[in-house]
């Protein structure tokens, strides 16, 4: 049984100012299409047990991840390590952004970084390896008649659909129309 409060994004944001945000998730993550809540730290779930001591104690900690899952995991870490006050955002980063509230985001400069921002939700939201995914890509560009790593905007305009359809055969990740609408803006203004 949870030891720790839950909060939804609607109640979080408003008390954002009395609040240490803390994000879970990995650096790719951290900077991909869900953004990041403006000043959260990031400290990622495997590294949390080692970096606790870097946490602030002032204000009660927010625990955000991308479904809620592994920040109610870090809470209870927290917990069992002596914080009193850690808070999990129920529903994470997909909530959030469902809810339509502010979100920063890590903007690619190049459709080259876009695709590498592309190929590793796909790794994180598929069961494709980093690897495979950049093969499955790098594969489908060929087949477009476009480059991997130069690729123009119609190549990956094509390959956002591939992607799409390819998530929804394998079984829809929750975040997935978010995602694809993110990397669908970020296209539009390269």
């Amino acid at each position: 049984m949870p030891t720790h409060e839950e909060i939804s994004p609607g109640e979080a944001h408003p008390q954002l100012g009395d609040l240490h945000v803390v994000d879970v998730r990995s650096y790719d993550e951290f900077h991909g299409p869900l953004g990041r809540i403006r000043n959260a730290i990031l400290v990622p779930l495997p590294d949390l047990a080692n970096r606790v001591s870097e946490l602030p104690k002032d204000l009660p900690l927010l625990l955000v991840c991308r479904s809620g899952k592994r920040s109610g995991m870090a809470c209870e870490l927290l917990v069992s390590r002596g914080f009193e006050a850690v808070i999990n955002l129920g529903g994470g980063m997909i909530a959030w952004n469902t809810a339509e509230l502010p979100v920063e985001q890590t903007k690619p400069d190049s459709l080259a970084a876009l695709m590498r921002f592309i190929t590793g939700w796909l790794a994180q939201v598929s069961p494709l390896t980093p690897d495979a995914a950049t093969e499955l890509l790098f594969e489908r560009c060929a087949l477009l008649g476009a480059s991997f790593e130069e690729p123009d905007h119609h190549a990956v305009a094509q390959l956002l659909d591939f992607v799409e359809n390819f998530l929804t055969d394998l079984g829809a990740p929750p975040d997935l129309d978010l995602s694809i609408a993110s990397f669908r803006r970020s296209l539009a203004t390269l």
